[in-house]
C-alpha cells in the first residue's frame, strides 16, 4: 500500500473512532447508566466503599462516568491473584452472584470505549509519524 492510502485509512479511523466513542460515551452516561445503577444496587451494600463512592460522586455527568469506571475496574480486576481480594474486600461486603447480562452491561460499553480511544490515539500517532 502506498503512503497516501495508509494516511487516508488512518484519517478515517481517527474520525470514525472519535465519533463512535463520543456517541458511546453519551449512551453510557444516559441510557446504559440504568444498568450500572442496577449493578451498584446489587453489589454496594450500605457502608461499603461502593456506597460511599456513589454518594461522593453523585449523579452528574462526571459522577456517572466515575461510577461506571469504578464498576468496570471492579469486574476487570477482581480476579487478579494479589490485587483482587484486597480490592474486593474494600469495595463490597461479599461477592454476590450477578447475571452474565448485567456483567456485560457493566463492562462491554466501557471496554469498547477504551478500545475506540486506543484506536484514535494510535491512528493519530501514526499520522504524526508519517507526515
Amino acid at each position: 500500500m502506498s503512503d497516501e492510502v495508509l494516511i487516508s485509512i488512518a484519517e478515517t479511523v481517527v474520525v470514525a473512532s472519535l465519533g463512535l466513542s463520543l456517541v458511546l460515551l453519551a449512551l453510557i452516561l444516559t441510557l446504559f447508566f440504568k444498568k450500572t445503577v442496577e449493578v451498584e444496587d446489587q453489589i454496594a451494600a450500605p457502608g461499603t466503599q461502593f456506597d460511599g463512592l456513589r454518594k461522593m460522586w453523585g449523579n452528574g455527568p462526571l459522577g456517572r462516568w466515575m461510577r461506571v469506571v469504578n464498576i468496570f475496574f471492579y469486574f476487570a480486576l477482581r480476579n487478579l491473584p494479589h490485587i483482587g481480594p484486597k480490592m474486593e474486600s474494600r469495595l463490597v461486603e461479599c461477592r454476590r452472584p450477578l447475571s452474565l447480562a448485567l456483567k456485560m452491561w457493566a463492562t462491554v460499553p466501557v471496554a469498547t470505549f477504551g478500545g475506540l480511544m486506543f484506536l484514535f490515539f494510535l491512528s493519530g500517532w501514526f499520522l504524526e509519524t508519517v507526515e
